[in-house]
């Protein structure tokens, strides 16, 4: 089954991280299942698992169509469990520990005050509102620093943003827990990555791709020992300042016995009743000065496991699902007189970890076993002529166990 996988903007590969400071509780880097414990063949095998798959479907309007053409990647392992996934947020140490790793030559001043910052903890504040007779108690914690002595020198321009939402109450998250870092005289910025050039380098950046990956290497080490990375390539023009150098770009994500959590975009999930987490996330740029740019969001630990060795279902059931049900996923935009073309185009089927929200019976959430299905869905309007240019998210997700439709909007 293939490793390495380069698609029409994307390179996917896997690199395993070593031990990290911020993530006490994982001190050694897990291994892959071995033989003994799961059996002698690969989940790959076992589920008859292709390497290429194709299909094309389209509605009777002929505004709807469903491309897929696609390379297939399965980790190589020989079984797979259900494991309890835990959300967290970032502890007063570890946000020290993290300032204290990029500090250097200069002085920390916290935005909000514009005072020196003096080593304290996470700002609290009370965001509680009343509605009627019910009370609504919300804890806010941040943090804001910036170098604005060295940065008013001439330096590059730097910055630590930490924050989350708990729970007054129940001391439950209660919004995303993001940790920004940002070292840079431009804007580092990413929202998606396109390819490097015919070099295999960024534009603009005089260190090689292997020089990156140290750099970017090093930094996901320190905030966990499980990081592993997923996907690299460079900034999209448009996202730095004009004439400014496009940098690496690299998205991490946690593994798990040699299975990875599939990557996916920054979401707002949850159905509006509370607070779902979204996937754990892991960016970088970088370029020949180290990480100019990181963001951390949805901190997520690996807990008990909850089910071994899970049943998997044949990916020929899997194949079949996404046929009958990829179509009603879109077809419904076609009651707008105004849509002119309406397409998802898949690129890549990738088989990893979700962590999937459960049911209040059950509570919590769980790292599931998924089909991804990456590629892009652009629906096009009358007077508008806007294609994406990246094919780097999962348009479609199946649940590998029961074949059941996740929508990760939605968190489940």
């Amino acid at each position: 089954m293939r490793r390495k996988v380069l698609g029409v903007t994307m390179l996917l590969l896997a690199v395993l991280s070593g031990c990290g400071k911020m993530e006490e509780g994982h001190s050694e880097e897990a291994e892959s299942p071995s033989k003994s414990s799961y059996g002698d063949t690969l989940i790959a095998e076992s589920m008859g698992v292709p390497d290429h798959y194709t299909f094309e479907n389209v509605s009777e309007s002929g505004k709807s169509k469903v491309v897929v053409d696609a390379d297939i990647i399965v980790p190589e392992v020989y079984g797979v469990d259900v494991i309890e996934a835990i959300p967290v947020v970032f502890s007063d140490e570890e946000v020290r520990a993290f300032i204290e790793r990029h500090t250097g030559d200069f002085d920390w001043y916290e935005a909000m005050t514009d005072k020196l910052y003096s080593g304290e903890g996470l700002t609290k504040e009370d965001l509680g509102v009343k509605f009627g007779e019910d009370y609504i108690g919300i804890q806010s914690y941040s943090m804001l620093l910036n170098n604005r002595e060295e940065f008013d020198q001439g330096g590059a321009y730097r910055e630590i943003d930490v924050s989350f939402w708990l729970d007054e109450k129940t001391g439950e998250i209660a919004y995303t827990p993001a940790l920004t870092y940002t070292n840079s005289p431009g804007n580092p910025e990413i929202s998606i990555i396109v390819p490097l050039n015919e070099q295999n380098m960024a534009d603009g950046c005089t260190i090689s791709l292997e020089e990156a990956i140290h750099f970017a290497d090093a930094e996901a080490e320190f905030l966990s020992p499980d990081f592993t990375l997923f996907q690299y390539g460079q900034m999209a023009y448009g996202e730095g300042v004009e004439n400014s150098p496009r940098y690496y770009a690299f998205k991490y994500t946690r593994e798990i016995n040699g299975i990875p959590v599939n990557a996916d975009i920054a979401r707002g999930v949850g159905d509006g009743s509370g607070y779902t987490a979204g996937t754990e996330r892991l960016w970088f740029t970088v370029n020949h000065a180290g990480v100019c740019w990181l963001e951390y969001h949805n901190p997520t630990q690996r807990a008990e496991i909850v089910a071994e060795n899970v049943a998997l279902l044949p990916f020929e059931e899997i194949r079949d699902i996404f046929e009958k049900v990829s179509m009603l996923s879109i077809k419904h935009l076609e009651i707008y007189d105004n849509l002119v073309e309406n397409v998802m185009d898949i690129r890549e089927i990738r088989f990893g970890y979700m962590a999937v929200k459960q049911s209040e019976s059950i509570g919590g959430y769980r790292y599931i076993p998924v089909w991804d299905f990456y590629g892009v869905h652009w629906p096009l309007y009358e007077n508008t002529t806007s294609y994406p240019d990246t094919f780097d998210t999962p348009e479609f997700t199946i649940n590998a166990i029961d074949g059941t439709v996740i929508d990760r909007n939605m968190g489940y």
